[in-house]
């Protein structure tokens, strides 16, 4: 297992033997902090072996803003392929509090498929999400 922190705000984990990097927020962030922290873990996963299996913590970020829900789903998740070379399967992992805050009618339900970029889902277990990134393929 190899982690690295991304400033105060992102802690970045590989585990090559579920095949899951683990993208996990340790405080709220700003919208910048945000973007950088996904285009850290883009790099981060493209530096590694079949890094396409994504679990996404977001349980300490206590706002979710609709602005980078539609950023992540109209900018970040159209590159993927071109990065990864592979569909990417997102598994969000959010308190329970934070299912209200996510919901916009704008976005499709959960889960989507974005084409060929990627999968997305979200849980508040975490066990959950790590055996619905470990079923996809």
């Amino acid at each position: 297992m190899t982690s690295t922190s991304i400033n105060d705000y992102l802690t970045l984990t590989h585990r090559p033997d579920l095949g899951i990097v683990t993208a996990r927020w340790t405080r709220p962030a700003t919208s910048t902090e945000l973007r950088a922290g996904y285009q850290e873990l883009l790099q981060y996963a493209s530096g590694c072996e079949a890094c396409h299996h994504w679990l996404i913590d977001s349980r300490r970020r206590t706002q979710v803003d609709a602005r980078d829900v539609h950023w992540l789903a109209e900018v970040f998740y159209p590159t993927l392929r071109q990065h990864l070379k592979a569909h990417v399967y997102l598994a969000f992992l959010i308190a329970p509090y934070q299912l209200d805050d996510v919901q916009d009618e704008t976005l499709p339900p959960l889960p989507h498929t974005y084409g060929d970029n990627c999968s997305i889902n979200q849980f508040v277990d975490e066990a959950e999400a790590v055996q619905w990134l470990s079923a996809q393929k």
